[in-house]
């Protein structure tokens, strides 16, 4: 039954702390300064596919040009494929039973932490986790193995690790932080490695910039209307410039995002040195 209600139908509504909370903060501790806080309930399905929705629309993207490509190479500042698996890793396994705490996941300026309830399995350590598997819930892990939320044959961390040292920034490897109660794995950013060459802005930028110093703010959506531009060259646009500290992302997920000129700003439109 409990595989039921975790899967099909609100695992709040039986279990009190069975939904996951997303905090995200300033800088690199939990200061006094958190910029969002987020809960995601719902089946699990559910709450997998929210956060890591909120997760990737709140991390940054850097782009680049190769000299034997056309078109821009995209590099996220954290790898793609991990942040879905161990989030997915940590709803999946997390020990239901316990209902005295909850998945929750900490987005830092230079890390992401994921935290279940539930340690490692008996035999399994940090060191053996590539060779070895277990799951606390097979039943669970079996039905979101068959809809590709996991992966079958237990090869997600052997991904996770591959996915890193073929990232062209080489970030950390995960760490992974375990005892009988619970598992942390932290999940490192590679932002600061980031090009730090002066960055010319595209007029598009240039006119945002002129467009929030007569207005408060400007969403994707206002973005788009005032550049005659696709949203996917928006979002690309206005992640860079909150990368380059121009702009301050705000709000939470889809409509009620929207971005402000940091006051800290002081550079003119014809361009912005960052870092």
């Amino acid at each position: 039954m409990l595989v039921f209600y975790c899967l099909e139908k609100i695992p709040k509504d039986f279990f009190r702390n069975s939904y996951s909370a997303l905090a995200r903060y300033k800088g690199k501790t939990e200061g006094l300064e958190r910029l969002d806080y987020k809960e995601f309930f719902g089946n699990l399905f559910h709450q997998i596919d929210e956060c890591d929705k909120y997760i990737k629309e709140h991390i940054a993207i850097m782009s680049r040009l190769l000299p034997h490509k056309v078109e821009r190479e995209d590099i996220p500042e954290y790898c793609w494929f991990s942040v879905r698996e161990l989030l997915t890793n940590a709803v999946c396994h997390r020990d239901h039973e316990d209902q005295g705490s909850k998945v929750i996941v900490k987005m830092f300026f230079d890390r992401i932490e994921f935290y279940n309830p539930g340690g490692l399995q008996k035999g399994i350590t940090p060191e053996n986790i590539l060779i070895r598997q277990y799951s606390r819930n097979p039943v669970i892990a079996n039905a979101l193995a068959k809809v590709k939320y996991i992966e079958e044959l237990g090869e997600g961390w052997n991904k996770i690790i591959n996915e890193h040292k073929n990232h062209p920034l080489k970030p950390k490897l995960p760490k992974i932080i375990s005892d009988k109660y619970s598992i942390l794995v932290i999940l490192y950013s590679v932002g600061e490695k980031f090009e730090k060459t002066p960055a010319e802005l595209n007029e598009r930028q240039k006119r945002a910039i002129e467009y929030l110093r007569r207005n408060e703010r400007i969403t994707n959506k206002e973005y788009q209307e005032i550049n005659k531009t696709s949203k996917k060259t928006a979002t690309r646009d206005l992640q860079e410039l909150v990368r380059l500290g121009i702009l301050i992302k705000s709000g939470r997920t889809g409509r009620g995002v929207h971005y402000i000129l940091n006051h800290s700003y002081k550079g003119d439109i014809r361009g912005h040195k960052g870092t």
